[in-house]
Formats: C-alpha cells, structure tokens, sequence
C-alpha cells in the first residue's frame, strides 16, 4: 500500500498514477478524508454506453406499444445487438 498527503500526490502524482495502475493500493489523505485511487476498467468505461443503449431500447419498445414502429424479428432484434 501506498500512502501519501494531497501535498505528495500533486508533486508525485505519476508515481502515485503508475502504482495504482500497477494494481497496488494508493491512498491520499488530506483534511477531507482518505482517498482510494483506482484505475477506471474497460468495464467501467462501457457501463454508461450500456446504459444508454438498454434506454434505446426500452424507448422502442415503448413506440411498439404505442404503435409508433414495427415489431422487430427475431433475427432482426439481434443483428441490432
């Protein structure tokens, strides 16, 4: 584990950047609490995109009630995925 001040990471913060990224725990502490840096997972960065795409979805099913569009096959339904 690695620990240092808020005053350390702005001087040493590719250190710090490296460590974590490196897998090793990095904690800052300063006058408002203790902070874990974590490195953002490719599954992190596809969560948002997945979100926005299940609300597509659910926005077509939505229109399909209303009668707004066509029912999808189901081979058409997972060529869209």
């Amino acid at each position: 584990m690695f620990v240092l001040s808020a005053r350390e990471f702005r001087a040493n913060h590719g250190v710090a950047l490296n460590r974590a990224n490196n897998g090793e725990d990095v904690l800052i502490t300063s006058r408002y609490g203790t902070f874990k840096i974590t490195p953002v997972t490719e599954e992190d960065r596809l969560a948002p995109r997945m979100e926005a795409r299940i609300k597509g979805w659910l926005s077509q099913v939505e229109d399909i009630k209303q009668g707004k569009a066509e029912v999808l096959t189901e081979d058409e339904f997972w060529n869209e995925l």
